[in-house]
């Protein structure tokens, strides 16, 4: 039974390959990949309400909540965090790496994990969203989007900065902003 779920897994991953090499369009609109957020902590986020057709409820859900699809260098400057933030916790995820193909661990933090945003973080991201994310290039990742990575920073430009804004408010308000993700 498990080497019939590696042979699907490494068939579907083979067949994406084959797409790209074959030239044909993947988009970061897929339903694989990476999904990003940010929000209070001990906040959950209402997606009704953030994808609602009311546009007062979505408006209002909108102001304690961001969410980014396929963002690769912002994943990986929360990546770079999360292992600042849990150096105990990655050298026990990297003392049980596999050796199977499938094994993802490498990518770093998924679902479940938080990222505390704290003013050195803000301040930290403020420069890297400035210079386009220059030390943030997504080598790897490709659930992440890291073949659109240069377009993802431009579109998402705006976002990063209103982000940035609404950060300091809320640490001003001695709240805590968390980032997580789910790829």
């Amino acid at each position: 039974m498990i080497w019939e779920a590696t042979l699907c897994e490494n068939l579907g991953l083979t067949l994406i390959w084959d797409m790209i090499r074959l030239g044909l369009k993947i988009t970061k609109e897929e339903n694989m990949g990476l999904d990003q957020y940010a929000h209070l902590r001990n906040r959950e986020i209402n997606f009704r309400k953030y994808y609602s057709d009311d546009e007062k409820e979505r408006k209002e859900e909108a102001k304690h909540v961001f969410i980014w699809r396929k963002h690769a260098r912002l994943q990986t400057f929360f990546a770079r965090k999360w292992r600042e933030q849990n150096e105990a916790e990655q050298k026990k995820r990297d003392s049980r790496l596999s050796s199977h193909p499938m094994d993802l661990s490498h990518l770093g933090f998924n679902a479940g994990d938080e990222v505390y945003i704290t003013e050195e973080v803000v301040k930290e991201l403020e420069e890297e969203i400035k210079n386009n994310y220059h030390n943030c290039f997504c080598s790897d990742g490709f659930f992440w989007g890291q073949q659109f990575q240069e377009e993802a920073v431009k579109e998402y430009k705006a976002q990063d900065k209103k982000f940035i804004k609404w950060c300091k408010e809320q640490i001003k308000n001695k709240q805590v902003p968390i980032y997580t993700c789910s790829w």
